[in-house]
């Protein structure tokens, strides 16, 4: 079925986050109906965004009602995308057994849940974005957080094959990103220790990284599929 004539749109989970923002504004202005999730707290309504719902990842019921509710109001989606997680920067005998348990529900098993819902929502020459994290590639501190951003980008690459024909799927795994929540809860030692690490010696904004997402959502970018596209900088290679 084609997709001509209609307006484009864009399902960003986690669109009321620090680097949500400027994402789901890059694709309001660029004509496309976002449809955003929050998670707590007062959300901050990006301008003329029309429809955002409540979505507890770690909640089945609270997935449930969302992927029900988002089927009333929104009939197709063209580009998905997954901005949701927590980091907790605990050491492993810091954990719970509940903290476990919810940073993979919220960083992994959660998103997996609501992909599996919405599947049937996707257009033909869909885009799905996963956010991973450099953690996933060289490890943590906080060897949870790392290993379920690590779970992503294994699911990314089994089911680059698995999409319906024409839907492909890909990761982004950025180092740290200048002004997100992350970002400012740093102490500025460790704020200027990640920038030394970058060659560029400076770090990912959050208003290049709403370009990058956007450009990597078009129809250019058709043979990008199950890939993990790293924006650290060269601080992990």
């Amino acid at each position: 079925m084609s997709n001509i004539g209609l307006q484009k749109t864009v399902v960003i989970v986690g669109a009321y986050s620090s680097i949500g923002h400027d994402i789901s504004q890059k694709f309001i202005n660029s004509g496309f109906e976002v449809f955003g999730t929050y998670s707590s707290g007062r959300k901050k309504t990006p301008n003329n965004m029309p429809s955002s719902f409540y979505l507890d990842l770690s909640s089945e019921d609270s997935i449930e009602k969302f992927t029900t509710n988002l089927k009333k109001v929104c009939k197709k989606i063209d580009v998905l995308i997954f901005l949701a997680g927590i980091l907790p920067g605990k050491s492993l005998e810091k954990y719970t057994f509940a903290e476990v348990d919810n940073v993979m529900s919220i960083n992994f098993s959660g998103q997996v849940k609501v992909l599996s819902k919405l599947v049937p929502m996707l257009s033909n020459q869909a885009c799905i974005l996963m956010f991973s994290s450099i953690s996933a590639r060289r490890g943590s501190f906080d060897p949870i957080y790392a290993a379920s951003k690590g779970a992503l980008l294994s699911f990314v690459k089994s089911m680059s094959s698995k999409l319906p024909m024409g839907v492909r799927i890909n990761a982004l795994a950025p180092g740290l990103i200048e002004g997100s929540s992350m970002y400012m809860a740093m102490d500025p030692i460790v704020q200027e220790r990640h920038k030394m690490q970058s060659n560029s010696k400076n770090l990912l904004s959050m208003q290049d990284l709403s370009e990058i997402v956007f450009d990597i959502s078009q129809l250019k970018w058709t043979h990008l599929n199950g890939a993990c596209i790293d924006l650290n900088g060269g601080a992990y290679v």
